[in-house]
């Protein structure tokens, strides 16, 4: 790849969703009855507008969009994992992810969520961008275009936000910190007694809790830097 070559990386699941929601329509069939209805012109059209916005936002030339595999590891360390959303799907969801693997070469990879192959791919080669809304994204060493502004998170900022959302819990994916930190509180204490695992294992314990709700929280916590990240454990870093 030349030097002045970028590639965006796109979470295929994010902008289907924000696509399918937008381009639903009230249909009304008589004075009693209105529907929800959805063009799949219309998805066709927002979904390539968004590729070309995430294009023209970080100066990419090239693309890579993933999407989240039916399977998850994470379930099996918590099968509770994300139970908690219950909200009705758009209508259009799963032509807006046919479409995305057909027309930009969407990957799926078996056991895995999109946030983790594009962590993975992230971490490969720094001429790659990720374009994202979510904020799991600082917890990964990478360059990343969040909310009108690329930065470029460090190993070390990302370990250090991956610490605070292990002791914080991630209340959107259905799981819970150290009993009685909030994000301030966890901060606080990372300052007071170390940025390392070792102070966070101490943080679950002072909580009550034991080191293996430390261990399944920061696994749940940590988006895949390589594969292998399936085995990690904070204990050994």
């Amino acid at each position: 790849m030349h030097t002045n070559e970028k590639t965006v990386l796109i979470d295929g699941d994010e902008i289907a969703y924000r696509t399918a929601f937008a381009c639903e329509q009230e249909f009304k069939w008589d004075s009693d009855t209105i529907s929800l209805c959805t063009s799949e012109q219309d998805l066709r059209k927002a979904l390539d507008q968004q590729i070309i916005k995430a294009k023209r936002d970080t100066k990419a030339t090239k693309i890579k969009v993933a999407l989240t595999s039916k399977t998850n590891f994470r379930l099996d360390l918590l099968p509770e994992y994300k139970a908690n959303r219950t909200a009705r799907k758009p209508l259009g969801l799963s032509y807006c992810k046919s479409y995305l693997t057909e027309e930009y070469g969407a990957e799926i990879h078996e056991g895995i969520e999109a946030d983790d192959l594009l962590g993975i791919w992230a971490c490969e080669q720094k001429d790659k961008i990720i374009w994202a809304v979510d904020k799991d994204f600082l917890t990964v060493p990478c360059n990343l275009y969040r909310k009108d502004k690329l930065m470029h998170i460090t190993v070390a900022a990302a370990d250090y936000n991956l610490r605070l959302q292990t002791m914080v819990g991630d209340t959107t994916d259905n799981f819970k910190g150290a009993k009685g930190f909030g994000e301030k509180t966890a901060a606080k204490w990372l300052d007071t007694h170390g940025d390392s695992w070792v102070s966070v294992l101490k943080a679950f314990k002072k909580a009550g809790q034991t080191t293996e709700d430390c261990i399944i929280n920061a696994k749940l916590s940590r988006i895949l830097r390589t594969i292998e990240d399936i085995n990690w454990t904070p204990l050994n870093d």
